[in-house]
């Protein structure tokens, strides 16, 4: 069995292959949306210790084994037992928030099983608090929130920026510096981002739809963190709501006259 091991901050995430023949050579692993940063930044994001866990300062590993199918949807869930209930509650809580990639063999998608460990430690836990500045998620208080994870695109109020999407634009070209990389090569185009905006109205799940290159794909990420959602709808509830939205790369001569690669 194969194993590849990744350790992130609280996190310890071991991908394990275990449904094919030993010597099969998949063309790529199974990953969740937005790769390994996005799994380190969702889970410092997300994670809320447990109360007890945390006065207690209980550390642990909780793995969590589970099916990718090719259609990416899991199933056959499986929480390791420990000596910590709470932090088995929290660590599927913390599971069900992320969409999945499934694995390719010979140019396809394919069903594969997999394992994710996730590393409580307390004794972090207020550095990254600080550093994300909150412990608890600061929920609007003019709807319920929809408990169900489900992930809605369609009969839903979609979410918008909190100063409105007229100032968004503005926000965008304020912040959005174009990458040297991309002057350098005349790289310029559309980069396309796929998220998911929770309930908080913060975001997971960041992946590149619509790839540029020259640095552009990273530089729109680093954009959409910084801007403030409110958090959309589905019957009248605060949902998790998939959105695209697109970063346009253009070159002009407000970026070719700017030698910190900085827009105007």
């Amino acid at each position: 069995m194969k194993k590849i091991k990744f350790v992130l901050l609280f996190v310890l995430v071991i991908y394990t292959l275990s449904c094919f023949s030993q010597g099969t050579t998949l063309d790529a692993f199974p990953t969740n949306v937005g790769g390994k940063a996005e799994f380190k930044r969702v889970f410092n994001q997300e994670l809320i210790y447990p109360e007890h866990s945390l006065k207690k300062k209980f550390s642990g590993k909780v793995t969590v084994s589970f099916i990718i199918e090719k259609d990416s949807t899991v199933k056959n869930i499986q929480v390791s037992e420990i000596d910590t209930p709470d932090l088995e509650k929290e660590a599927l809580r913390l599971f069900k928030l992320y969409k999945w990639v499934p694995a390719i063999l010979n140019g396809k998608y394919v069903s594969s099983k997999w394992s994710v460990v996730f590393d409580f430690d307390p004794n972090k836990y207020a550095k990254i608090c600080k550093e994300r500045g909150y412990v608890n998620f600061a929920y609007l208080p003019d709807a319920p929130i929809d408990s169900t994870s489900s992930i809605f695109s369609t009969n839903v109020q979609m979410p918008a920026y909190q100063k409105g999407n007229f100032a968004l634009q503005d926000f965008i070209k304020d912040n959005l510096e174009y990458p040297k990389q991309a002057q350098l090569s005349n790289i310029q185009g559309i980069v396309v981002l796929r998220f998911v905006v929770e309930p908080s109205g913060l975001i997971t799940n960041i992946g590149v739809e619509k790839s540029v290159g020259g640095g552009c794909d990273q530089e729109a990420i680093r954009v959409l963190q910084m801007i403030k959602w409110y958090p959309g709808k589905h019957e009248d509830k605060f949902a998790r709501v998939s959105m695209a939205f697109p970063f346009y790369f253009i070159l002009n001569d407000d970026f070719k006259d700017n030698s910190a690669g900085e827009q105007k």
